[in-house]
């Protein structure tokens, strides 16, 4: 079936998968910790035997389904030898590009294959920025696009959408016990299905929710208390531990109004004015717009929920992003078939263009030092005795998963105050006295072989730098903030022999 005009669905899918790949090769900068440390970092350790885990794994709020999908991948690579670091960081990636690419190709189908909405999904920044990440909130935000486009809507419009499918409930439930965030958008779907359904609501809560959540909920719980080695519902740990007790708090605080403020601004990009466009629409004729609506209310809800947390990211609106795009095509389609071709091709080309400049900057430029040094420090590693110290905020940079070396790391903890003791926190004691740590670290035991820092830090500790020589500076950010500086410093200590080079090694 042709979804489009001109566009058979193997073109399209081909089309999305090859710029979901070119994602992953030039989207070389850091993000946030959670793309490694949540992930990376915990099927390295379960294939490989070493690696860190965060204090999400040792409270047991995170599930550990995402990073056994890709310790499959680890172990495929550890039995046919292919575990080099490359290969470790890449092909995660391309699962990950994979899994968007059927998120993409889903939500395709669900506007009608529309090109409009095809080129919407193509060109957001965010989108483009994140599609190749193993963020959970990439997988979060691929399920819930892949969702919508099997949820039985009754806009009247597209009868295809007639045809209940429970399909929707088994990613539902799946998506809570991977990250119970997305829970307000099943909240109002499930209500609104509840309230429209043509089979009868007590059926249909007996008969199908019940059942898939006893199921899927089953199995995840199995899982993860598999691995836990106790009993354990993570999405209850998670919302104990992060809403109960507020612990998310603890890593930064914003105002109620900041996702409306900035994140959506940020998220969307210049996608914003037909998303603007499109709620003053829905607002003005609500009978003529059922199923924007229904999307409008998703997005309220959301929000609600969420502005009232004080701790917020751009990642945490992510799952948004398939909804509010839905909402701009559904708004630039009507016009583009009254526009003139120049019109077309200006919205178009402003779009593109609009989109292009975040996605080069932020995917190439900006927050790329600390992904760089890891591979220059797999080179300057001597040995497997040496060892490395990360004096920089903590989770700055990925580790194991990057290294593939099992040598001796110290990086700066920042865990939450999961007691009442009120202690200051490692990295922001280390800060507070950068030299004082360092004495009562190092005054009985060998120093690193290396260290890596930025180079905010290194007027404050010269004195332990005399015993080091700079290997390398990396630019990292134009726009350092709080102990982040502008680039990576890569130091190692000057008594220690250099790694011989592959021509020392043939002579």
């Amino acid at each position: 079936m042709v979804l489009a005009k001109g566009l058979r669905p193997l073109q399209v899918v081909c089309l999305i998968f090859f710029v979901r790949i070119l994602s992953v090769f030039l989207v070389q900068t850091w993000y946030v910790p959670d793309e490694y440390w949540q992930t990376l970092e915990i099927a390295h350790k379960q294939v490989f035997g070493y690696g860190t885990e965060t204090w999400e794994w040792q409270k047991g709020i995170r599930s550990y389904l995402y990073p056994s999908v890709i310790a499959a991948l680890y172990t495929i690579l550890k039995y046919t030898g292919l575990d080099h670091p490359e290969a470790l960081i890449l092909l995660p990636r391309i699962l990950q590009a994979a899994i968007s690419t059927a998120a993409d190709y889903s939500f395709y189908k669900w506007t009608g294959g529309r090109k409009w909405a095809l080129f919407l999904v193509l060109t957001s920044w965010f989108w483009f920025y994140t599609s190749g990440r193993t963020l959970l909130q990439t997988l979060e935000t691929a399920i819930v696009s892949i969702a919508l486009s099997l949820f039985p809507f009754k806009s009247g419009k597209l009868g295809y959408y007639d045809r209940e499918s429970p399909l929707w409930i088994w990613l539902a439930v799946l998506c809570v016990f991977i990250r119970p965030t997305s829970a307000p958008i099943w909240v109002v779907l499930g209500a609104y299905n509840l309230l429209t359904t043509n089979q009868g609501r007590l059926r249909l809560i007996m008969r199908i929710y019940v059942p898939i959540s006893i199921i899927v909920g089953s199995a995840l719980v199995g899982l993860d208390s598999y691995y836990y080695g106790r009993l354990i519902v993570t999405p209850w740990e998670f919302f104990r531990f992060n809403v109960l007790h507020d612990i998310a708090s603890f890593y930064g605080q914003h105002p109620w109004y900041w996702y409306i403020t900035q994140g959506l601004p940020a998220v969307l990009g210049v996608h914003l004015v037909p998303v603007l466009w499109a709620t003053i629409n829905i607002l003005r004729r609500p009978q003529e717009n059922r199923v924007g609506l229904l999307l409008l209310t998703i997005v309220a809800a959301y929000l609600a929920v969420f502005s009232f947390i004080p701790h917020k990211e751009f990642r945490f609106i992510l799952p948004l992003l398939p909804v509010l795009l839905y909402l701009a095509q559904d708004v630039i389609v009507p016009w583009s078939r009254k526009a003139q071709k120049w019109q077309l091709y200006l919205v178009a080309g402003a779009l593109l263009l609009g989109n292009a400049a975040p996605a080069v900057y932020f995917g190439s430029v900006h927050q790329a030092g600390t992904l760089k040094v890891m591979a220059e420090l797999r080179d300057a590693i001597p040995n497997n005795r040496s060892s490395v110290a990360f004096l920089m905020p903590c989770h700055s940079t990925p580790l194991y998963s990057h290294l593939h070396m099992n040598i001796t790391t110290r990086y700066l903890s920042c865990d939450p105050p999961l007691s009442q003791s009120g202690d200051t926190y490692e990295a922001a004691a280390f800060f507070n006295n950068p030299l004082r740590w360092w004495r009562a670290e190092y005054s009985a035991r060998q120093t690193p072989t290396l260290l890596v820092l930025f180079d905010k830090l290194k007027g404050r500790i010269e004195n332990v730098l005399n015993d080091y020589q700079l290997l390398l500076q990396i630019p990292h950010t134009q726009f350092p903030e709080g102990e982040v500086g502008e680039s990576v410093l890569l130091y190692r200590r000057a008594s220690v022999a250099p790694r011989p080079s592959r021509a020392d090694d043939l002579e």
